[in-house]
């Protein structure tokens, strides 16, 4: 008979029960791993609030994708690099035959995740005896926001305006701030996201109350040209709002870089003066192997607090709590802890 484990198992809109489901059978290349925490992600609270469909994740299904925790058995052609007991990072990615396409449904909310084609520093990696998992927990999400942050590979002398202060847009600011850039800021309208990201030591605005392009020349002062306008290198998109972006867009001066991460609808261009800055777009989306590796070096060693984006955690039979509260935004990052009594 198989052995059982527990599951959150998505139901429909507003449905997650906790049920068993028999723990995957581990192939000879595979790795199984005991998942010790889970962080929700956006997408899981527009699975849980929205419908899943969209994002491939149907009635009956396990799913999650951002976790750490314990390598509990191994396939026999896999390295001796990844042993029984290795505390890692999953990267649900990698870690999924089905690629981008498979990683909401690799089962970060499930007691165990398969981990198929394991091989360290691709869909495995190694956190150490003692890593802090409350903190490693975050490394998904914070990859994705450096991997946007640092796309342009900027210096440490760059002025850099990130917009959206939730879970990517603070892995963006830390990234930054851990590569030695001074001139950070940090936009959003809830105040106690532009706290934390404050604590990393970013400049901050609060759009709700502070107008964007004074407070942009007041922190950088103007750039020379016919119409006044903040002297900024870099805009980096983690807010997901084509208002906000189309605003920035409207500062383009000469080779304006912006990093693209969490638009997904249409975004208004303004046209010739765009055209005249010769701006440059990148759209952003996942992370590389050497951004994973950044960012966890970045956690292990604690370059910044970055962290403290963790504010909520709950037990794994109160996933379906957990996912409402995340969806309520009165948090931050909410994670899942396995280990919690």
């Amino acid at each position: 008979m198989a052995e059982m484990m527990k599951c959150a198992i998505y139901n429909g809109i507003g449905n997650v029960s906790v049920e068993e489901r028999p723990i995957p059978d581990v192939g000879n290349k595979d790795v199984l791993v005991k998942v010790l925490r889970a962080g929700i992600c956006g997408s899981d609270v527009g699975i849980f609030t929205h419908g899943g469909e969209n994002y491939g994740v149907f009635p009956g299904s396990q799913f999650g994708h951002e976790m750490v925790g314990k390598v509990t058995k191994k396939g026999s052609e896999v390295s001796d690099d990844i042993n029984v007991g290795d505390i890692v990072f999953v990267d649900p990615v990698m870690s999924q035959c089905r690629g981008v396409a498979g990683s909401v449904l690799a089962g970060a909310f499930s007691e165990y995740s398969l981990v198929q084609n394991a091989e360290l520093n691709v869909n495995i990696y190694q956190l150490g005896q003692n890593a802090d998992l409350d903190k490693a927990v975050i490394i998904e999400p914070m990859s994705v926001g450096v991997q946007g942050a640092v796309a342009f590979n900027p210096k440490p002398s760059d002025k850099v305006v990130v917009l959206g202060a939730g879970p990517i847009g603070l892995g963006a600011i830390a990234g930054l701030i851990g590569r030695g850039l001074d001139n950070v800021v940090a936009v959003d309208r809830n105040d106690f996201r532009l706290k934390k990201a404050a604590d990393l030591g970013a400049k901050t605005i609060n759009t709700s109350k502070e107008n964007l392009k004074d407070k942009l020349i007041e922190y950088f002062g103007v750039y020379p040209g016919y119409f006044p306008i903040p002297d900024v290198d870099m805009y980096v998109d983690a807010a997901g709002a084509p208002a906000l972006l189309s605003e920035t867009f409207s500062y383009a001066r000469n080779a304006t870089k912006y990093a693209i991460i969490a638009v997904f609808d249409k975004v208004e261009l303004p046209g010739q003066p765009f055209i005249a800055a010769q701006p440059i777009i990148y759209g952003s989306q996942g992370y590389k192997h050497e951004t994973i590796v950044e960012v966890i070096d970045h956690i292990l060693n604690s370059k910044t607090s970055v962290a403290s984006m963790v504010t909520h955690k709950f037990k794994h039979e109160d996933i379906a709590k957990a996912l409402a509260f995340a969806a309520s935004g009165e948090g931050i990052k909410v994670i899942i802890d396995y280990e919690m009594e």
